[in-house]
């Protein structure tokens, strides 16, 4: 048409395209661009690609990389566990012929995630559903739903908490055998610790922070499964198991399940509704914005003695793995039976953060990953990422009016108007002998 000279139009005519790949493994955060595809249409929305909307997240970018960082860390550190394990049982099994080795553990599967949220306003700050999207792009934290384990404890004995019992509170850890039918037949369960262990007597604390799982069906038997069940439901939590099992988190929960009910921890008891999608706009009209939902669970001091015991559980228990300097964490590891599961479900002040990995055919991992030892380590290495790119983040948790702080034996423990503290028993006994 005239509009360009004869050597601008030979050099075009030589130039070579590049062409983009314009698929969503180009995209910085894939995982958030399916999870808003997959909830446009509750919202009414079906043309997405066409009509003009402009889509605005909750994802703070930075962290989003952060987390998928420390996700594909920890992965690539259990593997390389993995494979020292099998040379070191090799060489058991060369001197020990009847050893038990694990060679057979197959790592190909093995995969993760992680979610984030604002604590306060249910915001989800992170969201990666795999270690690598390009490999897989199945979004394990929304739409994966596996066993909690342990992870699922602090919902209990936050129902404990509520009816008045406190970290001080002594709870019965020895074995016992329970028998029931099923489908005519007479079975036995005998549910044992995970060290194999028990000690008579143990504090609620104590129990929650190791983990005991025999303190914890001696709760719930204390408690009474109907009046724990009924406790639970204001959680919201859907089909739950309504026999002894649910002591040891035989529920299948979502990552972002799990960290929408732990919000009710760590948001002072109120429970917050996780939210992706902050507004959307079409044509300079705002056609749709959040409505921020939460509900009450229980009471802000019961819910900071629930926070001081997972407190804890990263300072002295199961969850040292997930401890960072310079800032105040809590939370509750998980490992389900045969270590298929390995969980870290914890939070900080202000922000919340659920960690899973397990095999995607729900094969064991090696039997010496625990949720500690491969979850734990990515949730620490995104707390420090959180403190490299906000350290002005509150970083301790305060206490609410009404928290009474006592020391018992060298140990700070926490009371208040619902969980009081234990009596001292000075009545002496009939036969006891007048010495003075």
């Amino acid at each position: 048409m005239g509009w360009i000279d004869e050597e601008t139009y030979k050099e075009a005519m030589d130039e070579s395209p590049v062409v983009y790949d314009n698929t969503l493994t180009q995209n910085r955060a894939p995982f958030i661009v399916d999870e808003v595809a997959r909830r446009l249409p509750e919202l009414g929305i079906t043309d997405m690609k066409s009509g003009g909307y402009e889509i605005y997240t909750t994802i703070d970018l930075r962290l989003q990389d952060a987390a998928k960082e420390a996700l594909k860390k920890a992965y690539e550190e259990s593997l390389e566990r993995i494979e020292g394990y099998k040379k070191r049982e090799a060489k058991i099994k060369e001197t020990t012929p009847s050893y038990e080795v694990s060679l057979d553990v197959n790592t190909s599967l093995l995969n993760g995630a992680i979610v984030s949220l604002d604590s306060a306003s249910g915001d989800i700050l992170t969201l990666v559903g795999s270690v690598d999207y390009k490999n897989s792009p199945y979004n394990r934290a929304t739409q994966g739903k596996r066993l909690p384990g342990s992870a699922f404890k602090p919902f209990i004995y936050q129902v404990a908490i509520d009816l008045g019992y406190s970290g001080a509170t002594e709870l019965i850890d020895i074995a016992r055998t329970y028998k029931y039918e099923k489908n005519g037949e007479e079975l036995t369960w005998s549910p044992r610790n995970y060290g194999k262990n028990y000690k008579g007597l143990i504090s609620l604390r104590e129990a929650l922070v190791h983990s005991s799982n025999l303190a914890t069906i001696n709760l719930v038997n204390e408690i009474g499964l109907n009046q724990l069940l009924t406790e639970l439901d204001k959680f919201g939590i859907e089909n739950l198991p309504r026999n002894l099992s649910i002591s040891l988190g035989t529920i299948s929960l979502s990552p972002l399940e799990l960290a929408k009910y732990l919000s009710s921890f760590a948001n002072s008891g109120m429970q917050v509704e996780p939210h992706l999608i902050s507004t959307i706009e079409q044509k300079s009209n705002t056609i749709y914005e959040k409505d921020q939902k939460s509900k009450f669970i229980t009471e802000p001091t019961q819910a900071f003695i629930m926070t001081t015991i997972l407190r804890d559980v990263v300072q002295n228990g199961t969850g040292r793995r997930a401890k960072v300097d310079g800032i105040e964490l809590a939370g509750k590891t998980g490992t389900t039976n045969n270590n298929v599961d390995g969980w870290f479900a914890g939070y900080s002040p202000t922000i919340e953060t659920v960690v899973w990995f397990g095999n995607d055919d729900n094969s064991p991992m090696h039997r010496w990953e625990t949720g500690g030892k491969i979850a734990g380590p990515a949730f620490a290495r995104f707390y420090k990422s959180v403190l490299d790119l906000y350290p002005q983040i509150q970083r301790e948790f305060i206490a609410p009016e009404g928290i009474v702080e006592v020391n018992i034996g060298g140990k700070k423990e926490y009371f208040s108007e619902i969980s009081k503290p234990p009596r001292a028993n000075n009545e002496a006994e009939a036969n006891e002998e007048l010495i003075f």
